[in-house]
């Protein structure tokens, strides 16, 4: 065997790798040197090992620090501190506790508007009041929603029916049962269902006309008979939100039972719904007893257009009956 260099036994420093593992056929442990291009090898794979480990740990500490940033970024949106005016603090479900709408003349949002939770008073909420959404806004004359048919995505069997006046009521009714009630979540339901015209649901939409037409009994010079709940109570839109997937009647319930309770925390005590009287029968003995809600704690709140409109409640109690009521009952 050729090396470089004769191992002592009694010379410890000597910087030669030897294996000491090897035999020779005789059976006897030897020492065998290394050749230069193994020890060359085998230091770069020492060295890429390292290079690995380096990376690996580089790479653990910017998962850490994004997951570190990341919950305190959702802390301050979602469950951050605010302050009231006395001094102490209290959860809040979202946005700025003192942050007002910044709107110009031409906005759709009231001057006067109250942001959402404002007052820190919807996690204490335990009342339910759904609007069902019927359609979606399709222009932005929406001064004109209670009246014109081409703000809204309305299909034939819609029009001349006195859906525009019908939508309006609507909303205004769910302000109205929720301004008597200052425990009330206001939940204005309905998905995209109008496939052609793209992320536009009805829930917003609802939203929108109650801003547009300043319907959020603010002001108590238009319902004096209202004044005194309203200075009681804090501000229906500060505690009004919008449900933005549900798609039919039985999922305006559902789903907005789930968004009051994504929203405050809890699940409702009472439930009202506002819609046409027609359907009635369908949310309360249907609806309502499928998700085995107590009779008891569901109040129904139905609201038609006049006659003057074009609308027929016979009619539309014929086909609600043929095209709702029965397939429901044999789902």
């Amino acid at each position: 065997m050729r090396v470089r260099n004769v191992v002592d036994d009694n010379n410890k420093d000597n910087d030669i790798l030897v294996d000491t593992n090897s035999t020779i056929s005789g059976g006897h442990n030897k020492k065998s040197f290394l050749t230069p291009a193994t020890r060359r090898k085998r230091l770069l794979m020492k060295q890429h090992m390292a290079m690995e480990r380096r990376k690996t740990m580089l790479v653990l500490v910017l998962v850490a620090l994004f997951l570190l940033v990341g919950s305190r970024v959702g802390s301050t949106i979602y469950t951050g501190r605010a302050t009231q005016h006395n001094g102490a603090s209290q959860p809040r479900l979202r946005g700025k506790v003192d942050t007002k709408p910044k709107c110009s003349t031409s906005s759709w949002i009231p001057s006067n508007a109250h942001s959402f939770n404002e007052n820190l008073d919807v996690s204490r909420t335990n009342h339910l009041v759904v609007v069902a959404g019927h359609s979606v806004i399709i222009n932005g004359n929406l001064e004109d929603a209670g009246t014109d048919e081409n703000v809204w995505f309305l299909f034939d069997y819609q029009k001349g029916q006195g859906l525009p006046q019908a939508i309006v009521a609507h909303i205004q009714a769910g302000i109205d049962e929720a301004t008597k009630d200052p425990k009330a979540l206001l939940v204005f339901s309905g998905g995209e269902t109008r496939a052609g015209m793209g992320p536009i649901n009805e829930g917003t939409s609802y939203f929108r006309v109650a801003d547009a037409l300043n319907l959020w009994n603010d002001d108590t010079d238009k319902k004096p008979h209202m004044s005194e709940i309203m200075d009681a109570y804090p501000s229906v839109r500060s505690r009004a939100v919008a449900e933005e997937f549900a798609t039919d009647s039985y999922q305006n319930l559902l789903f907005s039972i789930c968004r009051f309770k994504e929203v405050t925390g809890s699940y409702p005590k009472k439930i009202t719904v506002v819609s046409f009287s027609f359907k009635e029968t369908r949310f309360e003995q249907l609806h309502a007893h499928a998700l085995h809600w107590p009779s008891n704690q569901f109040h129904y709140v139905g609201v038609d257009p006049p006659t003057s409109t074009g609308f027929d409640l016979e009619r539309s109690q014929k086909g609600e009956m043929q095209n709702s009521v029965v397939p429901y009952q044999t789902d």
